[in-house]
């Protein structure tokens, strides 16, 4: 069970990070095989710019592979040199209940498929193995070099082998007709290719970008890949810009030692990317400065902080919550509550109807001795959440305290 809680935490952290923000995003991918070739295309959809792709050699007979994603190195997908594709998909709950018997799923279960398996029925094979138990709220989709495509979604190991596909953030199994399915770039995708198919990479670029996303403060497809599975080539996009193409050969790359590099380094021409990407890493570095018990204690410093902070668009600052409530964390488990204010007081401003925020700034209040400021804050709580039993009861205490 710890093994699938594991995997379940990366999968949420990487695919489903979207609960963090009201304004989600999702994923695309399609296939499409021709006359014997069979492309792959990819709109990676998140708002974090620190984009990677690395090579990794094989050892003792197993393949050699490429992997995309951001900068945890978490392989939110790639292709191996027996011309084997991946991407996953951050998706609704889906029960899981084949796990009798079976063995827990390794958190490193994707880089072990890469390594070994050169067909989506051998992808099969090795996921039929294990409890996917972990995986309730993920999609995986495979593509080989032959055109056929594996979905994995829950208990379903789909095989598949249409001319064209494309999945996205939903689950295939369920769905009635494509038509109805309410993703826009979904279905302008899918009429693009009624219209027409080919395998040429102009083409298949022209389909990545029907389907990229944008949002105004700087969100959506954060990189793009197409692969060509006959000739072990991947053709690679940043943030939306389909005029600049970096090419990598698979082979070619893997005879160097294994290496990294960040996508937005290699497109310093892209100004929209290279803006975004600094503001991104701007509000990061801000964030990190509330970690730091001297500026949180300085008044004036702390209040610099904020400003600076604040002073970028609050749709990307929200992209943060996680690290911001990680680090409010961390200064009430030391029991430094005054400096676990300075965090929670960032979290109301940014989230000023969330009564979870007020409770847990009006708990690090009252566990510092700042009674008044947190029975306000209790109260301003239970004014968006009356059903919160937990700060009526706070409330109750610390009005009979005031008598």
């Amino acid at each position: 069970m710890i093994k699938n809680r594991l995997t379940t935490s990366f999968i949420l952290l990487i695919f489903s990070g979207f609960v963090l923000i009201p304004d989600s995003f999702s994923c695309s991918m399609f296939k499409i095989t021709m006359q014997g070739k069979t492309m792959v295309g990819n709109n990676e959809d998140y708002w974090n710019p620190n984009d990677r792709i690395w090579f990794e050699k094989g050892v003792k007979g197993e393949y050699g592979a490429m992997y995309v994603g951001f900068d945890n190195f978490w392989p939110q997908g790639g292709m191996n040199q027996a011309g084997l594709v991946f991407d996953g998909f951050a998706e609704d709950y889906k029960a899981i209940s084949d796990t009798s018997g079976k063995k827990a799923l390794s958190t490193n279960f994707l880089k072990e498929i890469m390594r070994s398996c050169a067909s989506v029925f051998e992808v099969k094979k090795y996921l039929s193995r294990f409890n996917l138990s972990g995986l309730e709220t993920s999609m995986f989709f495979f593509v080989d070099k032959s055109g056929k495509y594996l979905i994995a979604e829950g208990d379903s190991l789909i095989i598949g082998d249409k001319e064209s596909y494309i999945v996205s953030n939903f689950y295939p199994s369920q769905e009635k007709n494509e038509c109805d399915i309410p993703l826009s770039f979904y279905q302008k995708g899918r009429r693009y290719l009624e219209n027409s198919k080919d395998t040429s990479i102009s083409f298949c670029t022209s389909v990545m970008d029907t389907m990229h996303q944008e949002r105004v403060w700087g969100a959506g497809t954060m990189y793009t890949t197409v692969y060509d599975l006959t000739e072990g080539t991947i053709y690679l996009y940043f943030f939306r810009d389909y005029t600049h193409v970096i090419k990598f050969n698979l082979d070619k790359e893997l005879s160097k030692n294994n290496h990294s590099l960040t996508i937005p380094e290699l497109f310093p021409e892209n100004k929209k990317g290279q803006d975004y990407l600094k503001d991104y890493n701007a509000i990061g570095n801000e964030l990190d400065l509330l970690k730091d018990e001297d500026i949180l204690s300085d008044s004036l410093r702390y209040d610099l902080v904020v400003q600076t902070l604040f002073a970028k668009d609050l749709k990307l600052i929200r992209t943060f919550l996680k690290k911001i409530e990680e680090t409010g964390s961390s200064w009430m488990d030391k029991g430094n509550y005054k400096a676990a204010i300075g965090v929670y007081l960032v979290k109301v401003k940014l989230l000023p109807d969330s009564w979870d925020a007020y409770q847990e700034l009006a708990e690090a209040y009252r566990k510092n001795h700042q009674n008044d400021l947190a029975l306000i804050n209790y109260e301003k709580s239970i004014e968006l959440n009356p059903d919160n039993a937990e700060c009526k009861k706070q409330i109750e205490t610390l009005m009979k305290n005031r008598n």
